[in-house]
């Protein structure tokens, strides 16, 4: 039983590790691509729209362990090239999968 438990515990963790791979992956591409409206058409929503960008960007530089850019850029984003690393979640993504082939 204990180990149907751990099991399900950690393929939790490695869902959760795969969803923040998938977004500090595709983000980048997708805020590269989206433009926010103008300041003199919509000065509130321009203004919300960066606000979010920022956050965003915040969050993946958070999941990143602050590190530097991993030198894979898929857009010409200067945020991706400084922000954005995927080599910490990859290696907790590789650390759990060998955690689950060693307690089956």
């Amino acid at each position: 039983m204990t180990k149907a438990v751990t099991n399900r515990n950690s393929d939790a963790v490695l869902g959760t590790c795969l969803v923040l791979f998938g977004f500090i992956a595709m983000y980048p591409m997708v805020e590269y691509n989206v433009d926010c409206p103008t300041i003199s058409t919509d000065p509130d929503g321009h203004e919300s729209c960066i606000k979010l960008k920022g956050h965003l960007w915040n969050a993946v530089s958070i999941i990143s362990f602050g590190l530097d850019g991993d030198g894979a850029t898929l857009s010409q984003s200067i945020d991706e090239q400084h922000s954005r690393n995927v080599v910490p979640i990859l290696t907790a993504m590789v650390i759990i999968m060998f955690y689950q082939k060693s307690k089956t």
